[in-house]
């Protein structure tokens, strides 16, 4: 009888916890705040704020630790959330969909990280072919740190990136799935760059750079650097943006010049009066892959969305270059 007195106090609390508590820690972890988590769930800020004080109690740990930039989670938190989105993946019927697998019915949740850049240049495509095909899937796309790819696929983060991956790390799997190289871009009717752009030129101008917070690494810019330093060049910055989409717009209507993937540059100079130049040295292609871990490679919905993004990504393999 003493027994079952202690194990009927040992851990009173989780009889007041719901799988539902569980995916409001989840909305706190990936938002890092309580009013945006509480938006997200559809619930007021104070029932979210009572929801974290009683998952606190349940799992004695603060969980989530205030900061200058918002709140972190602690270990403890991200070892529940990674068993949180098992569960989650398992009742939305990802990885438990064997071979009879129907894009038409299926209802998983996709978490793709991607560049401001590539998204701009996938994602049309891809949802046009997801409405028609697998109007049931969802999908939130956003940047992450390319230095922290094998982390974020392999702690479930992310379900899928796609990404220019500098140096792929050994224990993920990753395809091309389009070619691309970068291209220097300057307004028409630039007062120095006129159909081609000379280092000495390029060195000279003032440019516009992808970069600023909160991009973690923005790896193309890196190596234009690094490839002008080699060379004893450097290039003065005018303007540091976040968003890499931006640059076009800017040079358009400046005399500043930027360096901008050839997939975007094109798209842009279909509106934009700007110039495409090849750069006046070597840097190596930025051809954009898909990366996943080992963990999703037989899942079947993971398996129809790489083929299909394969499909698209020959598409745009065609297109004519610069």
């Amino acid at each position: 009888m003493s027994n079952g007195n202690r194990q009927e106090t040992s851990q009173p609390s989780l009889n007041r916890l719901t799988f539902q508590h569980l995916q409001y820690l989840q909305a706190l972890v990936e938002e890092r705040h309580v009013t945006r988590a509480a938006e997200r769930m559809g619930i007021g800020q104070p029932a979210m704020s009572t929801a974290l004080a009683r998952l606190r109690e349940v799992f004695k740990d603060v969980l989530l630790v205030k900061t200058t930039t918002g709140m972190e989670p602690t270990p403890r938190a991200l070892d529940l959330i990674r068993r949180v989105r098992e569960i989650t993946d398992m009742l939305d019927g990802r990885g438990f969909e064997a071979a009879h697998f129907d894009p038409a019915t299926s209802q998983a949740r996709w978490r793709i990280m991607a560049s401001d850049g590539i998204s701009r240049t996938l994602l049309p495509e891809m949802m046009a072919l997801v409405t028609s095909d697998a109007p049931h899937m969802r999908f939130t796309v956003q940047p992450g740190d390319p230095r922290r790819l094998s982390e974020y696929l392999r702690d479930g983060d992310f379900d899928l990136a796609l990404s220019f991956v500098r140096s792929p790390p050994s224990e993920l799997r990753q395809t091309v799935l389009y070619p691309q190289k970068l291209l220097c871009i300057a307004r028409q009717g630039h007062p120095v760059v006129k159909g081609k752009v000379s280092i000495e030129d390029f060195a000279s101008s003032q440019h516009a750079r992808w970069g600023a917070p909160p991009v973690a690494h923005a790896t193309m810019e890196a190596m234009v650097d690094e490839a002008l330093e080699a060379l004893g060049h450097s290039r003065p910055v005018t303007l540091l943006v976040s968003s890499l989409t931006l640059l076009p717009d800017v040079v358009a209507g400046s005399d500043l010049l930027a360096v901008v993937p050839e997939h975007m540059a094109r798209a842009a100079a279909r509106s934009l009066p700007i110039q495409l130049l090849p750069l006046p040295f070597k840097v190596p292609s930025v051809d954009v892959s898909m990366v996943w871990h080992e963990r999703l490679h037989h899942d079947p919905a993971h398996k129809w969305m790489r083929e299909s993004l394969r499909d698209i990504g020959r598409k745009l393999s065609k297109r004519p270059s610069v």
